[in-house]
């Protein structure tokens, strides 16, 4: 049962490297201006680290995280202001019920829907390509429609993850993780299609996202 080999013993130190990924992404997200760049790093850490056993966690995060901040900073500031400012005009025709303002309502929940798509592809993406932010939304945009049913699907459970570490602050320990892990599986699954198909056997078929 306490061989380092065997199943249960590969299954702690997978969870404990999904742990640590979680707790890594919510402490470097605390400055909020950061959050970009953390979750950057954190998709990236789960992908290869966790995912791919490639390198070790802690440093794969902070090499990330590094690299990433100074470009991830103006677009994380661009989708912090429009979480704000929406979340103001939600809550406020939330609070003036109207016919009106019911149209209104489900307009900005689905400008909140698109915003939040091009953060979560966006912020993946970059944890892959080496482009501008502007090359970036781009393809989150593209990628957020033609693959609709998963975004929907990654939006839902973080949804749901959130209520759910809302209600038990514990969880913030285990579930961000958790959901970061579940999403690296959908999210490989499209980055994979949009990278070039390497020759066999050359330096880049060996790269662990080709794995």
């Amino acid at each position: 049962m306490f061989r380092s080999d065997n199943l249960f013993s590969r299954f702690m130190n997978v969870l404990f490297d999904v742990i640590c990924v979680g707790v890594l992404w919510v402490i470097a997200s605390i400055p909020v201006v950061t959050s970009g760049a953390a979750f950057t790093a954190a998709y990236y850490t789960m992908s290869k680290s966790v995912r791919h056993k490639t390198g070790y966690v802690g440093r794969e995060f902070l090499h990330s995280l590094k690299i990433n901040l100074k470009q991830t900073l103006p677009l994380t500031i661009l989708f912090l202001t429009g979480f704000v400012i929406l979340g103001i005009d939600i809550l406020y025709v939330w609070m003036n019920d109207s016919k009106l303002n019911s149209a209104l309502f489900m307009i900005l929940l689905l400008i909140l829907f698109l915003i939040s798509g091009l953060w979560f592809f966006g912020f993946t993406l970059l944890s892959r390509f080496d482009k501008c932010n502007m090359e970036l939304i781009k393809m989150a945009a593209v990628l957020m429609f033609r693959y609709l049913p998963v975004t929907v699907f990654i939006m839902a459970v973080f949804i749901i993850a959130g209520i759910a570490v809302y209600l038990m602050p514990w969880t913030v320990l285990i579930i961000p993780g958790a959901y970061l892990y579940g999403l690296s599986f959908p999210m490989e699954w499209i980055l994979k299609k949009i990278m070039p198909v390497p020759e066999e056997d050359s330096e880049e078929a060996m790269k662990w996202y080709y794995q």
